[in-house]
């Protein structure tokens, strides 16, 4: 078993890196219940908080193994599971036990792609010399197809491209991006003037996705105003806000991204029960107050981190509010590159934003 002409068998293991994402618009229209019917728009962006994977061979007789800052993969332990089924389906990496570890710059569960990024990681790791576009559609099938979650394309696509792209799904399932023409000051206010912070809640993104969904037939059902045809229509509405997001983007017209993120936030609040939360609008709401232009929950809502879009002269009272409330920040940047290798070498320098691996456990 061989890789850029070597043998596995004789390196410390292989690794990758994928950038977490954020969504700018359009979320929730790449889901396929939508997609299927009506195509899917997104504009997301990539960010150099990084999911890092590493597959390094375990000493002969034991078994594979898995181990993260958690104790469990990202998004979801069911993916336990799938990185087993994963293995298991490569026969040239799947007949000797492997240590599998990951580290993240952002934990799970917070609207930022982890899961996504962790699955395009592990398919450049185990599918050394594919091209982006093959590592997200196989991160994307191994999610949806074979574990069987309701999530989209966008966090896989997004995360193994890299950049800011608009994410366009056709009815049949085919995904095409295509990056955006970043204009300058677009480009500095996305890394000094976009600016996450935690709401401390985490949730699983599928899973908030179902309970609204099901929310929304439960009421069409009962003959109440909030039909399913509603649902539709919101999402129409959130498809809506794709081009003038874009349109900002590549004219420099800064001063709209933050009222854009309010209207794709008011609209996504509209989909069902469990997508806002009180602290999600308790943060919101500060961050207003101290002058910010407008901002939503990042990802499937439920919990996570609030994006907000915020001028020079409001950041210092911005980041104040959020102190006293107790939402720490993320700083990040645009990561123009997408998934790449990554150096598995014991006692390689962490990148910035990592944290140690911690508990280890059997993968079932």
């Amino acid at each position: 078993m061989t890789r850029d002409g070597y043998s596995i068998d004789d390196t410390p293991g292989v690794g990758a890196l994928a950038p977490l994402r954020i969504s700018l618009a359009g979320g929730g229209t790449d889901l396929p219940d939508y997609s299927a019917e009506f195509g899917g728009d997104v504009v997301a962006m990539a960010i150099d908080a990084e999911v890092r994977v590493r597959l390094a061979p375990a000493a002969k007789g034991t078994e594979t193994r898995w181990s993260d800052r958690t104790g469990d993969l990202p998004g979801d332990p069911r993916l336990n599971e799938l990185v087993a089924s994963v293995l298991s389906a490569h026969p040239e990496w799947g007949r000797r036990p492997w240590v599998v570890s990951s580290t993240s710059g952002a934990r799970a569960g917070a609207g930022l792609g982890s899961s996504g990024a962790f699955l395009v990681a592990l398919a450049a790791a185990l599918l050394p010399g594919r091209d982006p576009g093959e590592l997200a559609r196989t991160a994307y099938d191994w999610e949806h197809r074979q574990a069987g979650r309701m999530v989209g394309p966008q966090d896989s696509f997004a995360s193994a491209h890299g950049g800011i792209g608009h994410i366009s799904i056709a009815t049949d399932g085919k995904v095409d991006v295509s990056p955006l023409s970043l204009h300058p000051r677009s480009a500095a206010w996305i890394d000094d003037n976009l600016l996450l912070f935690d709401t401390g809640n985490t949730r699983d993104a599928a899973r908030v996705v179902a309970a609204a969904k099901q929310d929304d037939e439960r009421r069409g059902a009962a003959g109440g105003s909030g039909l399913p045809g509603r649902r539709i229509e919101q999402l129409h509405g959130i498809r809506a806000l794709v081009a003038p997001f874009r349109e900002a983007i590549e004219d420099g017209a800064v001063e709209r991204f933050g009222p854009l993120l309010t209207a794709n936030w008011d609209l996504k609040t509209g989909l069902g029960r469990g997508i806002s939360t009180p602290r999600a609008e308790e943060l919101l709401a500060g961050c207003l107050a101290a002058g910010a232009d407008g901002g939503k929950l990042v990802g499937a809502g439920g919990g996570g981190y609030v994006l907000v879009s915020v001028p020079d002269e409001a950041r210092p009272a911005v980041r104040a509010a959020m102190a006293r409330a107790r939402a720490p920040e993320l700083p990040f940047r645009l990561s123009r590159p997408g998934v790449r290798a990554d150096d598995p070498t014991p006692g390689a320098p962490a990148r910035r934003g990592r944290a140690p691996l911690a508990v280890e456990k059997e993968l079932s």
